[in-house]
């Protein structure tokens, strides 16, 4: 049976111009897994998420989704042993491209090496984001532990709407009526800045995760401070990147940099959760103007206030009523034509994909472990993005770009940047700092 792929399905499929349009999650465990029990799990799991074992189909009237006729789990799954680095290894396999229109919409790869294993997962971005990857990691763990124990993988999953209709069916009729009038953002959070990748052509370019660390104790300096500062981690991270990127960047005089904010629109689901696994998220633009300050603190400052107003006016809905009008009342065809050339993606943003929940995946006596991380699509020059998660309160940063050599060593500058204005925060003496 088919069905109409939704808003963010399309959405996430014009993006693919601008990325692979994949999400990639890698989780190291501190001792092996069953390697039985475990495919076991997995392939339960694809079973009851319908989107995983369907094709995706863009025509000129309508995008949908159907099952696919030769999906079979074996070509989803492998098993591999590596005799050292094991993270490197893992991560050939996750910068892999699914094509949605002809095989499934999932890959996994149990890799083992010596004393450790490593689950790797690679998801096609327009079944899910980052919150509801989260809680499928979660149930591939149930799966796991109750077949472990001799249960028979009877988990729950949920299998309800993946519309964004759900967003508004608590919201007032006032409510309804403001967040109609969003058409767009203003022109001041738009920018045309970008990191300064070499042109070159696609097939002259490599895709690399850029990866940096901030320790657990690192990462409670850092919010110690933020309290005294009276600030946010996430007001603390974004200063920190918008001063790294100008680093980079080196916007000529009276040029401002719009940062892009990543957010999550559960928000106005009540119970904060999507009723079938789908793409709820949203952004919002920051732009501090061409003034971010003389220091790391000025900067942090400056973004909390900036937040704080943005957030006070539905944050995520802006541009959403342009979008639902256009692929509600155009051809699919057309639709995609329009989106495709007057969207402007942002060229710089960051993405906070939030706490990876270590209490739940648990796998029998295996644990996770430092480096486990999630991050999103690999971007084309000239667009990247920042990302991050975090694991028992440390801080794993990616940038995932295609690139040049020389390309890839400015990504690794601009991370080096990073780590050394969040150190500057972070060791600050502000003990004698007082709010005003």
């Amino acid at each position: 049976m088919k069905y109409y792929a939704e808003t963010w399905d399309k959405m996430q499929d014009i993006m693919s111009r601008y990325n692979d349009h994949m999400t990639h999650g890698y989780l190291q465990f501190d001792r092996h897994l069953d390697i039985d029990v475990l495919k076991s799990a997995l392939s339960i799991s694809v079973d009851n998420v319908q989107i995983l074992r369907d094709v995706y189909r863009s025509g000129i009237f309508n995008a949908h989704w159907k099952p696919f006729k030769h999906y079979n789990f074996e070509n989803c799954y492998s098993f591999r042993e590596f005799d050292d680095d094991l993270m490197g290894n893992c991560e050939k396999f996750l910068l892999r491209i699914i094509n949605e229109k002809k095989e499934a919409q999932v890959k996994f790869l149990h890799a083992r090496c010596k004393d450790k294993d490593a689950l790797c997962i690679l998801i096609n971005h327009q079944c899910m984001d980052g919150a509801d990857l989260k809680v499928y990691y979660n149930k591939i763990a149930d799966l796991y532990n109750d077949l472990l124990n001799g249960g028979h993988g009877d988990v729950s999953f949920k299998k309800g709407s993946r519309s964004e209709i759900q967003l508004y069916e608590e919201l007032s009729s006032d409510e309804l009526e403001e967040i109609d009038k969003l058409i767009s953002y203003s022109k001041k959070q738009k920018s045309k800045l970008s990191f300064p990748f070499i042109k070159a052509p696609r097939s002259k370019m490599t895709p690399q995760v850029h990866k940096l660390r901030l320790p657990a104790d690192r990462f409670f300096k850092m919010k110690n401070n933020g309290k005294i500062l009276g600030v946010s981690i996430n007001d603390i991270l974004l200063g920190a990147f918008y001063r790294s990127a100008i680093a980079i960047i080196k916007p000529p005089e009276g040029k401002a940099l719009g940062i892009p904010n990543m957010i999550n629109m559960r928000r106005y689901i009540k119970s904060g959760e999507s009723a079938g696994f789908c793409n709820l998220t949203s952004m919002i633009v920051l732009n501090i103007g061409d003034n971010i300050g003389d220091n790391i603190f000025d900067t942090v400052i400056k973004c909390k206030e900036g937040m704080d107003k943005l957030k006070n006016h539905f944050p995520g809905f802006h541009g959403w009523a342009l979008l639902r009008r256009v692929f509600k009342y155009a051809p699919h065809g057309l639709a995609k034509f329009l989106i495709g050339t007057f969207f402007k993606n942002p060229l710089v943003g960051i993405s906070n994909i939030g706490i990876i929940d270590d209490d739940h995946l648990v796998f029998g006596d295996a644990k996770l472990e430092s480096p486990t991380y999630m991050t999103g699509s690999v971007k084309y020059p000239p667009y990247m993005q920042l990302a991050l998660t975090t694991l028992r309160n440390e801080i794993t940063f990616t940038v995932a770009n295609h690139g040049t050599p020389k390309d890839h060593d400015m990504l690794e500058r601009f991370l080096d940047i990073l780590n050394n204005v969040l150190n500057e925060f972070i060791d600050a003496d502000l003990s004698s700092y007082k709010v005003i």
